[in-house]
């Protein structure tokens, strides 16, 4: 889901993502990347094969006001993105230059961070479908 969800934000393409992220994750998506630069944009695109490391931040189990039962799972991603960010891209893990064939070609490789919250209502007889309730790419999407 996260390599899905972030593709389709670096193109922009939000209608696809409707009713796969929460209404209010989508408001803010649609304000913020509008106002992106297109290397920052690139940046978001997570393809499978580049997704270096994952784990779970928090996990929850609670109840809503009407005893709704649901389960959130925020999960850390950790991917490599060939975008054209400059250097010194504040908060950002290292640069790492990757070096295919001999020492006149180099490909330059960024290692990001994105954080994406996934919920979804675990009441006996609920949908099993899940929703992102937040996209956090920092230092990219802010």
């Amino acid at each position: 889901a996260f390599s899905v969800v972030s593709k389709q934000l670096s193109q922009c393409k939000l209608d696809l993502l409707e009713g796969l992220v929460s209404a209010e994750v989508f408001q803010v998506l649609k304000e913020k990347l509008s106002l992106l630069p297109e290397n920052h944009r690139d940046a978001l695109a997570a393809d499978i094969d580049a997704i270096m490391y994952t784990t779970e931040g928090d996990v929850r189990i609670y109840y809503d006001d009407d005893g709704i039962k649901f389960v959130s799972i925020l999960m850390r991603f950790w991917y490599l993105n060939d975008a054209k960010l400059p250097d010194e891209v504040p908060g950002e893990t290292k640069v790492f230059q990757i070096v295919f064939g001999d020492e006149s070609t180099k490909e330059k490789r960024h290692l990001l961070t994105a954080n994406y919250e996934f919920q979804r209502e675990f009441t006996e007889g609920a949908k099993p479908d899940w929703t992102i309730t937040r996209i956090e790419h920092p230092r990219l999407l802010e």
